[in-house]
């Protein structure tokens, strides 16, 4: 009977332990759908331990009959060394340090050539040092490891390395099988670290436990001592029963017991340095100092401050979150640092906007704790650069900051040095962020008009080196023009006065004189552009003298449309003239001839062949500002090509010249839309202006199939304040030529 229940506890426990096995390699193949690495070196370890498992087993019940106890022994021996080498990559990719797989390779080829020569001294030795690089490794990141969380986590694999090694050392220095317990427990112990990632905190687990031991123990010291006191100074009393003394002590202790437990908690929180702090306090003081701070650096100091000083962290950033588009045109947020004066200078970096981690504070709009960001399951799909950018910030949590709505700020800080983010310092956070969310709006629009302010001046400034550029550059432009227009005056007037003498000559040969009238009505042309050139120069350098005299405008423009009637014939053109009964005007005769000149000479050339120049004027009464003796207006109208609007200004400056009409440049003055020098509007505006008047075009805008047409209106005052009128009596002049 005795062998019996022995068979059965040994069958019921290799039963237990082999679905214990199955159970945890199942959850480890699970989590590498996540492309979890430290749960790929888990279930090589589970499923190593498991198959020793399984030949264990089958050589107990004599499968292997050729195998002896020596040569069991030698084989969980060389299984050891497996397991640690396998161990120590899980420790290493856990602990998120490099794969080494080098390492891992050489490790194996090092089993087998010991496999294949059977020295157990030296697979001691390499699983020894093994072991060693494990516990040096882990001892080392626990050393280094400031966030809390994250050291807590690591620290649970203290028991996976002893009960391992525990293990093995059973296997080396005992005759015997232990049944592989210890494994075991150790396969347990690291699969619920490496599948788990909310882990239990060993430190506030520890602290709890003394508190609640030593609490306990003291009262249980207060009743033994106070039921032993009462027991001797009272039993010789008649009528004394101990039940009456130990509801006594109870109800003593009961009341007792709070006050005791808080002065315990208190001492253990200090000896545990727990800080504590008053969050209603914290929150109210927090308000009142950033209710009316605008200026964003110093916002940014006195909260990242006022929190590191409160939760006695060592540093703490905030980063401004602007929503952008990336590189490959998806959404991104730029995290940009703000300088804070305790600590080094985070510049900041950029986030998708798909990235879970971005979803997480979108949509949970609460803190994220860096420990989630490296272990959670839902994160692991974050972008790795991401996640390398966040680790190697050093922080422990990161709280969104939200404004209308908005994602505008990141409130990130560092570890707290002895202890976790409780659940009271998460929420005292979040509401801080809250409160945060509106004075780092207001300091941004600050900021932003400042910027604004700063580009506008910096902008003023490059446009004042502009004009001063322009100017020098429309200075040295006038000069060239009166330097060139009175250089070329000369000549040209010699030129033409020998032209002409040969013209007079009748002694000359009549093939000479063709040549000689087409070199004379070249001269003519370039004679006309220099004195265009030269009134031009008079005018930039405000030196023009108007010879001012009564000037009658119906006269002056018959007169030029007499002169031009000639070049309008040649294109078919008709040029009408419906000009009514119009007062005498101070001005240079001779500018205005030049004025309308070149008006009608620019509605002949832009009009197309059988078109219509027409000309009309009126009477304009006194205006207080503009005209204050009255004035004309007189309209250049054609059937012509028509002006876009944007050019309908530019049109009036030097030298310019409408797009594309360079290739059709021609020195005929009426070739059809043939670019000249681009001085005759320029100069028909400066006569304008030089008598105090205006000079505008209208036009629905320019096409050269259906022809719109244009009208340049000429708005000229009668006469400067105290002259005499003279107004010449008549009909309207209407000509038709």
């Amino acid at each position: 009977m005795g062998v019996n229940s022995l068979l059965l506890t040994y069958l019921i426990l290799n039963a237990l332990k082999s679905l214990i096995y199955l159970f945890i390699l199942i959850m480890a193949a699970r989590r590498l759908k996540d492309r979890s690495f430290p749960a790929f070196w888990l279930a090589c370890y589970v499923g190593l331990a498991f198959v020793m498992h399984m030949f264990q087993l089958a050589a107990d019940w004599s499968f292997f009959p050729g195998l002896n106890m020596a040569g069991r022994l030698l084989l969980d021996e060389y299984t050891g060394l497996l397991l640690a080498l396998i161990l120590y990559q899980s420790l290493r990719v856990f602990l998120g340090k490099e794969h080494q797989l080098i390492v891992f390779f050489g490790g194996l080829a090092l089993s087998l050539l010991l496999f294949y020569l059977q020295n157990v001294l030296l697979v001691f030795l390499a699983w020894l040092g093994l072991t060693v690089l494990a516990v040096v490794l882990l001892v080392r990141t626990l050393g280094m490891t400031h966030q809390h969380l994250h050291r807590n986590r690591f620290f649970y694999w203290l028991p996976v390395l002893i009960l391992a090694v525990a293990n093995e050392l059973t296997v080396f220095y005992r005759q015997g099988l232990d049944g592989g317990y210890l494994r075991l427990g150790a396969v347990m112990m690291m699969a619920y670290v490496v599948l788990r990632h909310h882990i239990p905190d060993a430190r506030d687990f520890s602290r709890q436990f003394i508190i609640y031991f030593v609490t306990t123990f003291g009262t249980l010291i207060f009743y033994i001592a106070g039921f032993v006191f009462a027991d001797a100074l009272f039993k010789t009393v008649p009528g004394y029963n101990p039940l009456f003394v130990g509801a006594g002590l109870a109800v003593i202790i009961s009341l007792l017991f709070t006050p005791l437990f808080g002065f315990v908690r208190k001492l253990v929180n200090r000896l545990f340095r727990v800080q504590s702090y008053d969050p209603s306090q914290t929150l109210r003081e927090y308000s009142a100092s950033i209710s009316n701070i605008l200026d964003l650096e110093k916002l940014v100091n006195v909260a990242v401050g006022m929190i590191t000083e409160v939760l006695e962290i060592d540093k703490g950033y905030l980063f401004l979150v602007d929503p952008e588009i990336g590189e490959d045109e998806k959404n991104v947020f730029r995290l940009t640092g703000v300088r804070v004066a305790s600590n080094s200078y985070e510049s900041g970096g950029i986030l998708a906007a798909d990235s879970p981690i971005v979803q997480y504070l979108l949509e949970e709009r609460a803190p994220l704790l860096q420990y989630e960001i490296d272990f959670a399951p839902g994160f692991m799909d974050a972008p790795l650069s991401e996640r390398k950018w966040l680790s190697g910030l050093m922080l422990d949590v990161y709280v969104p900051i939200f404004a209308k709505g908005e994602w505008i700020g990141l409130l990130a800080l560092g570890p707290k040095p002895n202890s976790r983010y409780t659940d009271e310092d998460l929420n005292m956070l979040a509401t801080i962020a809250s409160q945060t969310g509106v004075a780092l709006e207001n300091a941004r629009l600050v900021e932003n008009l400042k910027l604004l302010n700063t580009q506008v001046r910096e902008a003023y400034l490059h446009l004042d080196k502009t004009n001063h550029d322009l100017a020098k550059l429309e200075l040295t432009k006038s000069n060239f023009i009166s330097i060139a227009s009175h250089e070329l005056r000369t000549p040209l007037t010699v030129a033409r006065g020998y032209t002409e003498m040969l013209l007079e000559d009748p002694s000359l040969p009549e093939s000479v004189r063709e040549l000689v009238q087409g070199i004379h009505k070249s001269m003519l042309r370039q004679h006309e552009i220099m004195d265009s050139m030269f009134d031009i120069a008079q005018l930039d350098t405000r030196s023009m003298e108007l010879h001012k005299q009564d000037v009658f405008i119906p006269e002056l423009i018959r007169a030029v449309a007499q002169e031009l009637s000639k070049s309008a014939s040649e294109r078919s053109q008709e040029i009408m003239l419906d000009l009514p009964q119009l007062p005498s005007i101070k001005a240079d005769s001779n500018t205005l001839r030049k004025l309308f000149y070149h008006l009608i000479i620019n509605a002949i050339k832009f009009t197309p062949n059988g078109g219509k120049i027409s000309v009309t004027g009126m009477q304009l009464p006194a205006n207080g500002r503009d005209l204050p003796e009255g004035g004309v207006e007189i309209i250049i109208s054609d059937t012509g090509v028509g002006i876009d609007s944007e050019y309908q200004e530019v049109i009036f400056t030097k030298f310019y010249q409408p797009g594309g009409l360079l290739n059709l440049h021609s020195t005929g003055k009426t070739k059809f839309k043939g670019s000249g020098v681009g001085l005759g509007l320029a100069l028909s505006r400066g006569i304008v202006e030089a008598h105090g008047g205006k000079i505008w075009v209208e036009s629905p805008g320019y096409d050269d199939k259906k022809c719109p047409g244009s009208d340049f209106h000429v708005i000229l005052p009668l006469r400067l304040q105290g002259e005499s009128k003279t107004v010449r009596m008549g009909s309207a002049v209407r000509l038709n030529l």
